[in-house]
This record gives C-alpha cells, structure tokens and sequence, in this order.
C-alpha cells in the first residue's frame, strides 16, 4: 500500500497548525510514516492503586468520580486501558510507618476471607470497570504475615532467599487464586471481575529488608516453584487468568543475574530471560508475556537507549514473546536529581514521555503502565497528587502534566493498535514520534514530542494509504505549559502544524474512505 506524497504531506502538515500559527517561512521537521512497515501490537496502557485508593476509594463522591474519570475516561480523562489491582498482605503500622505503604488483607485465616476489606481499592476497581478498562492485573508485593518466615510483611535480614516460609507455597497459590475466583464470581453482576493476569512477585531482586512499605525478595528457584504451583491451583480452581512474571525492578536484570544476591543468599538472581523465558517447566503458561518495570534505566545517555537496545537483543534470542513495562516512575531523572521533589509541570511529563517512547520503539513494548495512580508525596510518582494525608484533611485534585503525557498513548493508542513505520522524529534531546494504526486499518495515531524550547514545526508525510485523506478528517490534541491534552480548533491537513516549545501532540488521522 503507497500513499500519494501530496496526500500525506498534506496529512503531516496539520502538525503545524497547533494552536493556529503557521511558520510560512521556517524549515519543518519531515516526518514519514511508514504503513507497510509494521512491529508489536500494542496490548495496554495502565497504572496501578498502590497504595492511594484505600485512601482516595474513601473520599466524597464527587471527588472519586473525578479521579476516575481523569483517569478512566476516554472523553474527559486519559482512558487508561488495564488497571493494576494490589493485593494488600494487612495493615502491619508498626513495621511500616508509612500509612499509605501498606494494605489490608481479605484473608481471616488459612481459607476463609472478609470481602468487605478493601472496599475502597474495590470502590475504584468497579469505578474502572464502568468507564470501560479492558485489562485488570492482580498483584501482591507480599505474602500475608502468617505465610512469612518472620511474621512480616517485608523482608528482615537473615539468611532465606525469601520470606515465604518452607512449606507454604501451596497455600500462597490457593490465597491468590481464591481471591481471583471471588471476583469472577461475585453474586453482584457490578463487582465481577475478570482479572486478566495475576502478578504473585513483585521485584524479586531486590532484599526488601525493613523496606516500610510490603515487599519480598525471592531467588530463581523460589519464583519458579510458586509460578508452577499457583498455575497448578488457577487450573484446579479452573481460572484462565494468565500468571505475569517476573516483575523484576530494573531492566538490565532481565539478561543479567545480580551476582552479590546471588553470593549473599546461595541462589541465583535475575537474568530473568533465561530463567523464564528459557524454562520449560513454566514457560508454557505465561501467555508469552514477560515483564519488568523501568526504574533507574532512565538516566541520558548511558541507560535510557543502550538498556532498551540490550533488552530488544536479549528478547529476540526467544522468538514470539511479548514485552510489558509495567511499573516505572521518575526516581533519579535523565540528570540523576529528577526524583526529587514533585513536579506538576512539563518537565518531568516530557522526561515521562520520552521514557515511554523509548519502551515503545526501541524495546518494543506491547503494554506500559505507570507505577501508583494518585499520590499524597513530594516525589514523582503520581499522575495526580493531593496534600490529603488522613481523615479531615482537604480532598484537593491535582492532576499533573505527566497525566496528560501519559494520555497522549493511553487514550488514543487502544488495545490491538500495531506500532508503524516512522522516521524523520528520532532526537532524544529534540523532536521524537511514533505512530500507530488500528486494527481495522482504518485510523493512524501519530504522537510527537517537541523537547525543545522552540516552537517547531513537523511535516507529516504519510506513505502506503489507499483511501484519501481530507483536511477534515484529522484531530489534533495538545499538551503544553498552556494546555492539558485539548483538542485544537484550527487543524488542516494543508498548513504546516506548529508545535509549542516543550509540547506534546497527537494527530489522529481518519483513514475511512470518502
């Protein structure tokens, strides 16, 4: 399928009518796409309700509806597409202060569970399953206290690859499955839940010794004897939720082991891959899907590209599967001080973006998710803050920049959509693009990044269309110091688009015939 030149270059040019000022005179930015050139298809965009929505699932209701639909909706929010369910291991306040670090647990005793715990992570569960998420992920940072060597729920030093005690694998397996049967068949057809894939580790390689917040390390050896019992009890209780692992916290450990846990507790850890991937004891039932999340690998130069290009390398060694990034946040920034201090601005949204854009068209990741929806910290690591801290407290919104940069993928880039060609946007200090097309062929999504601290104009060339392209069948919707992820007035396919210094947009461009 080729394109006409003329029709696309027409097509390209909406990205410099922006905010309605043309650059007659400046030299655009020439960016084609590339329809017959196709890679991942795209799975989700998520974010997860660790630890917030015990607090903000209590909140007025006004203010809940808000904060779903900010994050659900994909009319007045960023239409999150899969949503990250935590599995608490109980309120334990005396091990971690934190009051937001740590959850209840629906379970009473070995067996038997109260299903009004958690009601307010349950109350944002159902909210995302009304305003359309398609994908839901359990998962547990922990074991519950009785299930732990030290009684629990993070880890203490000593000598235990992990704090799961000997002898308990099979009841964690069942703990988790029961908790996924419930949901599937709640009585109230409202609060039935599928959940898609069950996450039972989080961040294996790390010890998690008095981490205050619930956390449990585990070796190779250890994952691998929980995902083979907790499939063994999923099929028992005959769920088809797929297992996700390993969920391990950097991206380097998925090639390579981390050699002084490995010399400190006399197991392997890390080099996920192979342990995994090349396993076949389990890598049968992980519906080709294994996962990591993004932290410290954003840093420019030597982490935020060469990492993704290692993983690329190391996953086409193990044809045919799938790569999610499926929790990251701003720790260190791409100049090592980024984590400190929150940020509602474009600063760390553009730094967020570029971080996604990179897991997208380097690393080829078919699904990105941000770590914790809504935070209460002076860190980055919310898409909405609030100072709301405990009962009485003011329920105040603040709905970041990184939102809506998040949202220039998440609600337009829906599950099923397959990555396309792109060149012409591949500076990593300047204009970046990645584009789109949907499964009926008959929409593209481009979304494009300006870094710089000048206005810029872009110039679309869309290659391999067979259907014409009117001026009035394109959208454009902008983020900037100026706007939150809105829709611009005066687009045409036929004037160059220019986009605000430190900006973020995203053309929508109808394919349908005329």
């Amino acid at each position: 399928m080729i394109v006409s030149v003329r029709k696309l270059y027409r097509l390209a040019l909406l990205l410099c009518v922006g905010l309605g000022v043309f650059a007659e005179n400046a030299t655009a930015h020439e960016v084609t796409i590339d329809l017959s050139k196709e890679h991942q298809v795209i799975d989700h965009f998520g974010a997860s309700d660790c630890w917030s929505m015990q607090k903000i699932g209590g909140w007025s209701e006004p203010n809940r509806k808000r904060i779903a639909q900010l994050l659900f909706s994909q009319f007045e929010g960023i239409g999150l597409s899969a949503w990250r369910f935590n599995i608490g291991a109980g309120i334990d306040h005396k091990n971690i202060p934190p009051p937001w670090r740590t959850a209840e647990t629906f379970e009473v005793a070995e067996g038997k569970y109260d299903w009004s715990r958690q009601s307010n992570e349950q109350r944002m569960l159902f909210a995302a399953k009304r305003l359309g998420v398609e994908t839901f992920i359990a998962f547990a940072n922990s074991p519950t206290a009785r299930m732990t060597r030290n009684g629990r729920t993070q880890n203490t030093e000593g000598p235990d690859t992990t704090n799961l005690k000997e002898g308990y694998v099979g009841q964690y397996a069942r703990y988790l499955a029961d908790i996924l049967t419930h949901f599937r068949d709640d009585p109230d057809p409202a609060k039935r839940i599928k959940f898609d894939w069950i996450s039972p580790i989080n961040e294996p390689q790390w010890e998690w010794n008095e981490a205050w917040q619930e956390g449990n390390r585990a070796s190779n050896k250890d994952i691998i004897t929980v995902l083979v019992a907790l499939q063994s009890e999923l099929e028992r209780q005959q769920l088809d939720t797929n297992i996700l692992s390993p969920e391990c916290g950097e991206i380097n450990h998925m090639w390579e082991p981390l050699e002084w846990m490995g010399e400190k507790y006399g197991e392997p850890y890390g080099d996920y891959l192979d342990a995994i991937c090349g396993n076949p004891s389990v890598n049968t039932f992980l519906g080709n899907v294994i996962s990591c999340h993004a932290y410290y690998s954003d840093l420019v130069p030597d982490r935020l590209v060469p990492r993704r290009k290692q993983l690329r390398a190391a996953l086409d060694e193990y044809p045919g599967w799938r790569y999610w990034q499926t929790e990251y946040c701003v720790m260190q920034g791409a100049n090592d001080q980024g984590g400190r201090g929150r940020d509602l601005g474009m600063d760390t949204a553009l730094e967020v973006a570029r971080v996604i854009h990179v897991d997208l068209v380097v690393a080829n990741a078919s699904a990105w998710s941000w770590w914790t929806a809504v935070s209460p910290e002076d860190y980055k690591d919310g898409l909405i803050f609030t100072d709301y801290k405990e009962d009485g407290d003011e329920e105040n919104i603040l709905p970041s920049k990184t939102l809506w940069a998040l949202g220039h993928y998440s609600r337009f880039i829906r599950p099923g959509f397959k990555r396309v060609g792109l060149s012409g946007a591949d500076d990593l200090e300047g204009v970046l693009g990645s584009a789109y097309r949907s499964p009926s062929n008959d929409q593209v999504v481009v979304v494009l990044l300006n870094q710089t601290e000048d206005e810029t104009s872009v110039q679309l060339k869309l290659d391999a269309i067979t259907a014409s392209v009117r001026a009035d069948q394109v959208e454009l919707f902008l983020t900037s110091d100026e706007a939150d992820l809105e829709k611009q007035k005066t687009v045409r396919l036929d004037k160059p688009i220019v986009m605000p210094k430190r900006s973020i947009g995203t053309v929508i461009i109808d394919l349908k015939a005329n």
